[in-house]
């Protein structure tokens, strides 16, 4: 079902772009998983819900106007061309978008790149006051949409909406300043991500994706002229949401992988791994750790926090349960941690196909984060084995899934384990330059 948008935006053809990136922005934020980790962020932060508490109750007020409007302006201020003057431009503002589009550039490293960059020092606030300045006309349409969008869903979705537009004015001045050959992103669902591409598209300038992990539904409906995906698995999902791909690329995992090998037989003492997601559910987590200490085969269990971890509470709750077995992880490269363990544990992370690419059995945990069941359909597909209860855990079971005969070509769906990066490298550079040089003519 469509997301209705009130007609607050500017009535010119580019107003038809625009619209259709908050509608998008709406139907993500509407989402089980981002509700669930907005909630699970309300309950750690009590600034944060004095923050949702006022702009609820003064959200047909001019206080909710100012306040959506200086976080607009925040974001506004904050982008800024970094003058490289490479053809293809990069926007990246969190470490797994930076992580992705540093791995494209490294396969195509002749290319020009260019980057707008996240910053917030004084200087480069003060650059951009003037420019913040000439938005000031849009500014009532933009509190008109803001009060619109928070009387009929809630004040996160207006000012994740004010964000889109802040960011989308912001790329559209730096896109009429330079002419590039290509966008390059690795956000599909947030505003800073969503912004570039409708700002791409209003001035026809081909859109790069680079994903950073498998994607979660439900996900914007956007065009993409090339499409570097995790596997063909999350080609699909894309393109059942409605996204328009081009070209699709699977990324190469060839590096990372090993088959996967015999665990420890009955009785021999192991190592586990609990790898948690973003939002973890304190007692689901407590209740694992627990069954696994009660398991006589179990000698270590090591807990990686997300890198985005939003529980405050975990290192309290670790050093609570004094046990010398358990270990909270050193902020290591994932697949250091993951060598490291004969099996791991998770909720809805992509860490489960980081785990069996490198020949370690991974379990699907319900429950162990606030995301619906099984949301990116591992357990279902049969990739992934799901420990349905914690107490019972038998590592010849998990052992036995991995091994049936089938388990491979599922595998294969989710990792491309067969191609190699130096294979990869010239197929991706071929295909960027194929864009820019449409752009250049």
């Amino acid at each position: 079902m469509d997301t209705p948008v009130p007609d607050c935006l500017p009535s010119r053809p580019a107003a038809a772009i625009l619209h259709s990136g908050v509608k998008n922005l709406l139907r993500c934020d509407g989402g089980d998983v981002v509700g669930g980790i907005v909630s699970f962020v309300l309950t750690q932060r009590r600034s944060l819900q004095l923050a949702a508490a006022v702009l609820m109750r003064a959200r047909e007020t001019l206080l909710a106007d100012g306040i959506m409007l200086l976080n607009g302006m925040r974001c506004f201020v904050s982008v800024h061309d970094s003058g490289a003057g490479g053809q293809a431009v990069t926007v990246a503002r969190l470490s797994n978008e930076q992580r992705a589009i540093a791995a494209l550039m490294q396969l195509a490293p002749a290319l020009p790149w260019n980057e707008f960059v996240f910053d917030t020092r004084p200087q480069a606030i003060v650059a951009a006051l003037p420019e913040l300045a000439r938005t000031i006309p849009t500014w009532r349409r933009v509190a008109r949409l803001s009060r619109f969008v928070s009387r009929r869903y809630d004040a996160f979705r207006a000012y994740r909406v004010v964000e889109l537009l802040f960011y989308y004015e912001r790329y559209v001045r730096l896109f009429t300043k330079r002419r590039f050959g290509i966008a390059v992103m690795s956000s599909h669902s947030n505003p800073h991500g969503i912004a570039l591409n409708l700002a791409a598209r209003r001035f026809g300038v081909p859109v790069v994706l680079i994903t950073h992990g498998m994607p979660i539904s439900p996900i914007a409906r956007l065009d993409y002229d090339l499409a570097i995906m995790e596997c063909q698995a999350s080609a699909d999902v894309y393109r059942r949401a409605g996204c328009r791909l081009g070209q699709v690329i699977v990324k190469s995992r060839r590096r990372d992988y090993a088959p996967m090998h015999a665990r420890p037989s009955s009785g021999v003492p192991i190592r586990v791994g609990i790898f948690l997601s973003k939002d973890p559910a304190e007692a689901r987590f407590v209740s694992l750790v627990r069954a696994l200490l009660n398991n006589a085969t179990v000698r270590r269990i090591l807990v990686r926090p997300h890198p985005v971890n939003l529980w405050s509470g975990l290192a309290h709750c670790v050093a609570a349960m004094d046990d010398p077995r358990i270990q909270l992880s050193a902020d290591r490269p994932i697949l250091d941690d993951v060598r490291e363990c004969d099996f791991v544990f998770a909720a809805n992370s992509t860490v489960h196909v980081d785990a069996v690419v490198a020949g370690t059995p991974a379990c699907y945990v319900r429950g162990l984060d606030h995301a619906p069941y099984d949301v990116q359909s591992f357990v279902r597909d049969g990739l992934i084995y799901e420990l349905k209860q914690t107490d019972l855990f038998d590592p010849s079971d998990v052992t036995a899934f991995y091994a049936r005969e089938k388990w491979p070509i599922v595998l294969r769906r989710y990792a491309n384990v067969d191609q190699s990066d130096v294979d990869l490298a010239p197929v991706v550079a071929e295909a960027l330059n194929e864009l820019t040089a449409v752009r250049r003519n």
